[in-house]
């Protein structure tokens, strides 16, 4: 079979695993009967120069198609300390079509004629493109079998994953030898970069994601966003469609937001299956989902490395270890922690909108509920637009000690520009502080946002505030005050691009009576949603930690609505000791209410 060598790739030893795109999968495939289940492991210090093997992964559907590989040598350690890289040239009409090995590729099994495994498809030159290849061998899979806290070395724990894997001068020359790669391309060595988390479902935002680029940071791989189906939360497939050379789906969350990726099983035993040959983000024991998928095609790209195109199925188990030699899950089980996050929304027109999808990794939470939020608004308005939007945000749980909590948020937002941003960004604010707080191991059951969605921008903004003087309202400034005498403050607000929409709040505060003469402070007014942080190193400093997590849940569940309008009067007394006096109020509006802030200097006569 005559092969032909196309152009390096810019994105270079990608560790195999593609995207999810496209519609739901089929429920069918039948294990290739070629690749063998609970296989027995060919010895690393066997796979010498010359071994020849077949390979089984997936071009097209579920249906595990051969390719051969010869082994050109192994890198000593060049996966982890005591962990070999065994090199292969592999060859197949598919490898041909792509240009190489593709993403998507990585845990295609490799045995020898004798049906022993070499190890995974899973590492490729840093020159990219290119039918060279690294295998991580057998016996270190096959551990993951077994409890990988028990061996975590074995397992792909304990010790750091290479990040690059050098090449000899001689291994190069022989690299050389068979076309794929020059001898200066070899040189470069092997490099596993870390497999993207593809995020379906996500709307095409105006403006940069703010919750992308979170999960990118948090994740430390690259985060790429695809069109068309999701893993549905109702989507009906079977364990048998997980297999030596199947397609094998990781996620993180699935339903209308999927995040994950797709890559290959290795082997199943039982009803273990170990995938991948490389970590996902090596998290160690994790509770990802796991599903079957149907390849629709494989995208060759000459600039980058081919990728693979396909639908993942419904939930097929449990994947509960993400490290540097693959992933290992239990099929039959599905994750015990899941997390759904439900919307309810209803429209101009009266029409009601529902969602789900259900997240599995819970320091991503916040970010997987506000792309989904965000999805959701833009689902209901048919566009992303500006508007307006009346939400009621819940969060249940569990404390760490089985009590049962709540956090009930209802809100106003409207934009000009893009009132998805603004009611997703309130539901991540309010879940983040949750799921990275340092107090109990809590679990989140449930998060839900119902209400109306608008195309009209239901909005106000503070005009003027006033104080008065004798019996004449005058804008407000620095005032003197006595205590326990009434201080008139009242706002006025007029509606967006209505000069004859107005509302008239009466926000008077009542001067603290134990307020003395020669004590001073400010009168702060503000409207419209803040920003809020809640300090957690602060909260844990001033208080005991089960307190600590009493005070952020009273907070999450008293934070100011966007409709609402403050004033707060603060008197510190003249010789700055002990605590100061405060008083405020509160009024609200039929409506948003755009951000304001002012503050005035007050003395007490």
């Amino acid at each position: 079979m005559s092969r032909t060598r196309t152009a390096s790739a810019m994105v270079a030893g990608v560790a195999v695993s593609g995207l999810l795109v496209g519609v739901p999968a089929l429920n069918s495939s039948a294990a290739n009967k070629a690749a063998t289940a609970c296989p027995e492991a060919l010895p690393t210090d066997k796979a010498v120069d010359g071994l020849k093997g077949t390979g089984y992964t997936v071009e097209k559907g579920n249906k595990a198609d051969p390719f051969s590989a010869v082994v050109l040598g192994r890198i000593t350690d060049g996966i982890q300390p005591g962990t070999d890289m065994i090199i292969a040239d592999l060859d197949s009409p598919a490898l041909t079509r792509a240009g190489g090995v593709w993403s998507g590729m990585s845990g295609s099994p490799v045995y020898t004629a004798d049906k022993k495994l070499i190890g995974s498809v899973s590492y490729t030159l840093i020159a990219g493109n290119t039918n060279i290849a690294g295998i991580t061998p057998a016996a270190d899979m096959l551990a993951l079998r077994n409890d990988p806290s028990e061996n975590a070395r074995r397992a792909g724990s304990g010790t750091e994953a290479n990040e690059k894997v050098a090449v000899s001068a001689a291994l190069a020359a022989r690299i050389a030898k068979t076309g794929e790669a020059t001898s200066a391309e070899a040189l470069k060595g092997f490099r596993t970069v870390s497999t993207p988390l593809s995020v379906t479902g996500v709307a095409k935002t105006k403006k940069e994601n703010k919750f992308l680029k979170q999960l990118e940071d948090k994740s430390g791989v690259p985060v790429k966003t695809s069109t068309g189906s999701s893993a549905g939360t109702k989507a009906d497939s079977s364990p048998n469609e997980i297999f030596a050379g199947s397609n094998y789906v990781a996620a993180m969350s699935y339903g209308d937001i999927t995040a994950g990726g797709v890559g290959t099983t290795t082997f199943v035993c039982d009803d273990t299956a170990v995938a991948w040959g490389h970590p996902f983000l090596s998290n160690g024991p994790v509770g990802y989902s796991m599903h079957p998928a149907q390849a629709l095609f494989i995208q060759p790209d000459p600039s980058f490395s081919a990728f693979k195109v396909a639908n993942p199925g419904g939930v097929v188990g449990t994947v509960t270890w993400d490290g540097t030699v693959g992933l290992r899950g239990t099929l039959g089980e599905k994750p015990d922690y899941q997390i759904p996050v439900t919307t309810s929304l209803t429209n101009d027109a009266g029409k009601k909108f529902s969602g789900k999808t259900v997240s599995l990794y819970e320091p991503f939470t916040a970010d997987f509920a506000a792309l989904h939020v965000q999805s959701a608004v833009i689902k209901a308005l048919g566009a992303q637009s500006a508007g307006s939007s009346e939400v009621k945000i819940t969060i249940k749980g569990t404390r760490a000690d089985g009590e049962k909590f709540k956090i009930t948020h209802e809100n106003y937002f409207a934009d000009t520009y893009d009132v998805s941003y603004p009611t997703a960004d309130k539901v991540w604010s309010l879940v983040y502080p949750l799921v990275s707080q340092p107090y109990e191991d809590l679990k989140i059951t449930g998060i839900d946002v119902s209400g109306e969605v608008s195309t009209k921008i239901n909005q106000f903004s503070v005009n003027k505030v006033e104080t008065k003087e004798g019996k004449t309202w005058v804008p407000l400034k620095d005032v003197e005050v006595s205590p326990g005498a009434t201080l008139p403050v009242r706002a006025t607000l007029k509606g967006y691009r209505s000069s004859d929409e107005k509302r008239t709040l009466n926000l008077n505060l009542t001067v603290p009576e134990e307020s003395t003469s020669g004590s001073s402070g400010w009168l702060s007014v503000q409207a419209g949603d803040s920003d809020w942080y809640y300090d957690e190193q602060k909260a844990a400093e001033e208080g005991e930690d089960p307190d600590a997590l009493d005070e952020l849940i009273e907070e999450l569940n008293n934070l100011p609505a966007g409709n609402s309008v403050s004033s707060q009067l603060t008197l510190y007394s003249e010789d700055g000791e002990g605590e100061p006096l405060t008083t405020s109020r509160t009024k609200e509006v039929d409506g948003a209410v755009a951000w304001y802030y002012n503050e005035f200097s007050v003395s007490v006569k």
